[in-house]
């Protein structure tokens, strides 16, 4: 059984993302001596020449078509991406007869719309290492084809070890380090967090299952030796459990191993022997999910921090030398005007690197938001939220858009990615061509410069 992976993910800010999740299921399918290819959509001049020349010389018996994102969950600025993975099948099916399935984070979102929608064959909702490679097994030995769609549940991983490494082998490591300027690594899945809008407890389980540093510094350097000098930790939150991330920082150190890296962090589990070991092994930026500097709306959105944790987080970052950043949601239940100052006004004082601001809370099924929503009657009936749905308090609704764009002009460091301000797609690829790697954030502070010296290479 010939298997085509797809990734139709070819969202390019802030950066091209490298499709770890693909690279995961690749494995588990060689692991299995089932004979596969990869086609990455991200840099295709033309997708559907590309899946047709894919076809053609590896006609396939199942295609798998990995969904990273339903769309880039910005407001007012909003793109749905459903409408180009409609196109993607479509061409799919232009060249081939065989079953289509869908998976990826993205699908496991809303699986039954999204399999409707897209007229797949098959769909498989959670963590597909174990589930594709059964199905596709399954298929090989009672000739299952299209038919009715059937959707099945991932299975959940307990030994992610186990797995193995990912195989990148299919994919393009070089262009995603030079246009995106990082590779990247998972450490661990799950998250027992209680954010009300989140979906990662959904995706992963709120269980973590974290990996053995010493694997994961095999992947790391595995990773180095293909040319990756710089990392970034997809971990939802990487530094909890704190002493995983500390163990995983002296595995690090201890090799030597020659690599910079970022990652996402929760500002009340940073303490300063944990910053000093993620510096010694290279840490050069950290981001926190903070969402809210606010006491009373922290609490709303069911964040496990305080305030006190957020200047704590940032002095030590500072001490140290680490670039860090804070998130902000702002919008969400309980949103004042009086409350997003005293948000900005905390942020400020903390002198971050640089902050990124979204507006509005983009809404997913199954999450607390989703029901305060439907209880405040922001949700159409039968809404299936495959576009995108965003709660904005009443609060701050008609205030808040002129208020920022007049805030970003004070504070230049702020990235704001629904008002399209300091989130530059031309800007973004000169600094990518002139080597600049790590988040572009880190570089925020000197952003100025940075335009400065593409305008004069762009006037000679």
């Amino acid at each position: 059984m010939n298997v085509l992976l797809v990734s139709a993910n070819v969202e390019s800010l802030p950066d091209p993302v490298f499709p770890v999740g693909l690279a995961w299921l690749a494995a588990s399918l060689k692991k299995n001596r089932i004979p596969y290819r990869i086609l990455d959509l991200c840099f295709a001049e033309d997708y559907e020449e590309a899946i047709s020349k894919a076809i053609y010389d590896f006609p396939p018996d199942v295609v798998g078509v990995s969904l990273r994102n339903l769309d880039n969950v910005s407001y007012p600025y909003s793109v749905s991406y459903l409408p180009f993975y409609r196109r993607v099948v479509n061409a799919i099916r232009t060249w081939t007869q065989a079953p289509v399935v869908l998976g990826g984070s993205g699908f496991a979102l809303v699986p039954g719309p999204i399999m409707e929608h897209l007229g797949a064959d098959f769909g498989i909702a959670g963590e597909g290492e174990l589930s594709f490679a059964r199905l596709v097994l399954e298929m090989e030995r009672e000739g299952m084809g299209g038919g009715a769609p059937r959707q099945r549940s991932g299975v959940v991983i307990e030994d992610l070890d186990a797995l193995g490494l990912p195989d990148r082998t299919g994919l393009d490591n070089e262009a995603y380090l030079k246009r995106g300027g990082m590779g990247n690594v998972q450490t661990k899945r799950g998250c027992p967090r209680r954010c009300i809008y989140c979906t990662y407890p959904l995706l992963e389980g709120r269980r973590i299952r974290l990996r053995k540093p010493e694997r994961v510094c095999d992947e790391i350097e595995d990773l180095v030796s293909q040319g990756v000098d710089h990392l970034f930790f997809v971990d939802n939150v990487f530094n909890d459990p704190s002493e995983h991330a500390k163990a995983l920082s002296r595995e690090i150190s201890r090799r030597k191993i020659k690599v910079k890296w970022s990652c996402y962090a929760n500002p009340k589990y940073m303490t300063e022997e944990l910053v000093e070991e993620m510096v010694f092994a290279g840490c050069t930026g950290v981001e926190f999910g903070t969402d809210s500097a606010h006491p009373g709306i922290l609490k709303t959105l069911g964040k496990d921090l305080d305030v006190e944790d957020i200047r704590t987080a940032s002095e030590l970052c500072k001490q140290a030398g680490l670039a860090f950043c804070h998130s902000l949601l702002l919008g969400g239940p309980g949103e004042t005007m009086e409350t997003v100052q005293h948000s900005l006004d905390t942020i400020v004082e903390t002198s971050p690197t640089a902050c990124v601001c979204m507006v509005g809370i983009r809404i997913f099924p199954n999450t607390r938001l989703a029901e305060v929503a439907a209880q405040e009657g922001k949700l159409e009936p039968g809404e299936q939220f495959l576009h995108p749905v965003f709660y904005l308090s009443t609060g701050i609704k008609e205030w808040i858009l002129p208020f920022l764009e007049d805030f970003s002009k004070r504070n230049p460091t702020w990235i704001f990615p629904g008002l399209k301000i300091n989130m530059d797609e031309r800007l973004q690829s000169k600094l990518r061509r002139f080597g600049i790697r790590g988040p572009l954030w880190e570089y925020m502070k000197t952003g100025a410069r940075f335009r400065a010296y593409a305008g004069s290479r762009r006037a000679r």
